[in-house]
């Protein structure tokens, strides 16, 4: 199958190609440029003066539209799949949050059934592995997680689930817990990224699990540790150390709710496009609409949320319990409120997270030999037609 995607800017990681196209073959990219090409092509589809820009990556994803990938039901993957892909993700890691060892022996399990249907499934990103977030936290910084449920890394616990599965790609850990630099040291001897989460590490401690395979920040500022005191000395937290290491990459939750518009300025001027991820942190509540304050209640941390001003607020009002977003909603908000440049906030949505769990030779990217994963968006950036492999899966 040869396809020809026209009449429409490409969006690189470093600049645009005006009036580009991108021709695909077998769904695998096999031209970028600024002249139509001649040839006969089986598809040819209209950009319709929008941005062809690549599929979105999301490494950090609980669920939606009702569900959670936790659920671990055939049900709730396909719902929670299919709003992901209309919002322009094309390769997600489900996310897993802090939860008994049962019940994630079970989910990895179904996600490994279902992994083996995606074939068979229309109108879903690719399954690129599992984010496990939890339930290795500290209690400072439990955020939205239940409090009885998170607890120090356990190796009899940790290997029960990685020997149950191979599909773990990312774990998010608090390394300054006991056995968590043993558990990072394990991880990476896997290949599996870790990440700095739900922790009250000084940026020593940061600095330490950094030789022990922590390589990210999940949601910067978000159950974070920040500058404070001891005693009557300043210690830097998780926060600082982001900023001064130029390596250690951070995700950030850009719904326009979860980080301000001068924290999103910050972050991104200090980090730069090349050191940040694009997270939806989505919850099983995104992709419905909801009233102003209206009440809903988490069956899996078994807690009620208040919806307000289109983001999950916990019953204290201390703190986010997710966002509602889906990554489109990311890459316009750092557009349009953070004023960075579309494609500079396509690469953090796209490039960055590919990167960061180790998929970036294949997707992330417009470049020749790469997958022909795609987003068409239109001049406000809404999400036009999804295209999956060179074919288009979704047409808004």
């Amino acid at each position: 199958m040869k396809v020809l995607i026209k009449n429409a800017t490409v969006v690189l990681p470093d600049g645009y190609i005006e009036n580009g196209f991108v021709c695909a073959e077998d769904g695998i990219i096999t031209e970028v440029g600024d002249r139509e090409p001649s040839g006969v092509f089986d598809r040819v589809i209209d950009g319709e003066g929008g941005y062809i820009c690549p599929g979105f990556v999301d490494i950090h994803v609980h669920g939606g539209v009702g569900h959670e990938f936790i659920d671990s039901t055939e049900a709730a993957y396909d719902e929670i799949l299919r709003a992901h892909h209309r919002g322009g993700t094309t390769t997600i890691l489900p996310t897993f949050s802090s939860a008994s060892l049962e019940t994630y022996l079970n989910a990895v399990k179904v996600y490994g059934e279902y992994k083996a249907k995606e074939k068979d499934k229309d109108g879903i990103p690719h399954l690129a592995g599992i984010h496990m977030e939890g339930p290795y936290f500290a209690l400072s910084q439990a955020g939205a997680q239940t409090p009885d449920i998170i607890h120090s890394p356990a190796p009899e616990e940790y290997n029960a689930i990685l020997d149950s599965t191979p599909y773990i790609l990312r774990w998010s850990v608090a390394p300054e817990l006991d056995g968590a630099l043993e558990l990072g040291d394990r991880l990476r001897e896997l290949g599996i990224s870790v990440s700095i989460g739900h922790s009250d590490a000084s940026s020593d401690q940061v600095a330490a699990a950094r030789d022990h395979g922590y390589d990210s920040v999940t949601h910067l500022y978000s159950s974070c540790s920040i500058v404070h005191r001891n005693g009557p000395f300043r210690e830097g937290g998780i926060v600082e150390a982001a900023f001064l290491d130029d390596s250690l990459k951070v995700e950030i939750i850009a719904d326009g709710a979860h980080l301000p518009r001068e924290l999103l300025k910050l972050i991104y001027k200090i980090k730069g496009s090349d050191n940040i991820a694009l997270v939806t942190d989505c919850i099983r509540y995104g992709g419905k609409s909801y009233a102003e304050g209206e009440t809903v209640y988490d069956p899996i941390q078994k807690h009620h949320l208040t919806i307000e001003r289109n983001v999950a607020v916990m019953p204290d009002r201390k703190c986010f319990a997710g966002s509602l977003a889906t990554t489109s909603h990311l890459v316009r908000t750092m557009v349009n409120i953070a004023e960075v440049d579309l494609c500079e906030a396509v690469k953090m949505a796209s490039l960055i997270p590919a990167r960061i769990v180790g998929l970036d030779s294949s997707i992330g990217s417009i470049e020749v030999g790469k997958c022909a994963d795609l987003v068409i968006l239109d001049r406000q950036l809404s999400v036009r037609k999804v295209i999956l492999d060179g074919t288009v899966s979704v047409e808004n």
